[in-house]
């Protein structure tokens, strides 16, 4: 009974020291002397996007140079969406303390459904994880940015499908804002704002001419966009004009076929 007290006392104790030593060497604010001044953060923007790959296009140092920048403490910015290139030491210096992230945009996210054109552009997006700022000390911070929105495009490829119809309108709501794609835009695509977790439906609906009569058969439904994905929605058709609308998302991740019927002798 005396040896177990013992052995109880003897590890209540190590305990004590090791939470102690734990506590002086993880909180380099318990000196007094560093809790007032400034210190640098040094900041560092990757890439990982399948839409730039997509395109076989690594991120240049010019494209990083783009990037805006934001760096808060709390819900206090030191800098808010700054060009990266145009960061000044000033903007690096920021006062010792806890609680700090930087935030780095390839674009904002209005702008990713506006320019360059209407149809937008990739959005990538990555946010540091929390990290202190000590006096006279520089904090690198390395951000992985990773895709923020999704893209559409309509591919028009198939031989049957241009036998049959001589012409197509494709047009893709979402909200309010509207693209239309046309023999004449095939390969532009599209890019949408989406929810990081859930997904977005988008509307699509398909307006195809026949050759034989210059009638038109229309068709509509949706299509979950997710970030990081371009959704291709290929027009195909029968001999007879019953259209086949496969989708599939890049890199082949999920791919659905969906069935259209837009045929003459049912109209």
């Amino acid at each position: 009974m005396n040896r177990y007290k013992v052995y109880t006392a003897l590890i209540s104790a190590l305990t004590v020291i090791l939470l102690m030593g734990c506590m002086s060497e993880s909180d380099p604010f318990q000196n007094s002397e560093l809790q007032d001044g400034t210190g640098r953060i040094a900041v560092y923007v990757t890439a990982d996007s399948k839409m730039q790959t997509r395109a076989g296009k690594a991120l240049t140092d010019e494209q990083k140079d783009q990037y805006l920048i934001t760096i808060k403490q709390g819900n206090i910015y030191h800098v808010d969406a700054k060009v990266l290139s145009q960061l000044t030491t000033a903007d690096l210096i920021v006062p010792a303390g806890y609680g700090y992230t930087v935030t780095a945009e390839s674009c904002s996210a209005s702008d990713a459904e506006s320019q360059p054109t209407i149809y937008g552009q990739p959005r990538l997006v990555g946010t540091s994880s929390t990290f202190p700022v000590v006096k006279d000390e520089t904090s690198t911070v390395n951000v992985l940015c990773t895709p923020a929105n999704a893209g559409v495009t309509v591919i028009a490829n198939d031989k049957t499908f241009n036998e049959v119809f001589s012409d197509y309108v494709m047009t893709v709501r979402l909200g309010s804002r509207e693209l239309t794609f046309t023999p004449g835009n095939t390969s532009t695509v599209g890019y949408f704002n989406v929810s990081a977790t859930q997904g977005t439906n988008l509307t699509y609906s398909l307006t195809a001419t026949r050759r034989e009569n210059g009638e038109t058969a229309s068709v509509s439904s949706t299509v979950v966009l997710q970030k990081g994905r371009i959704a291709q929605l290929s027009l195909r058709s029968t001999p007879k004009g019953t259209v086949q609308l496969g989708i599939t998302y890049d890199d082949s991740f999920i791919t659905e076929d969906i069935e259209m019927v837009i045929d003459p002798e049912k109209d």
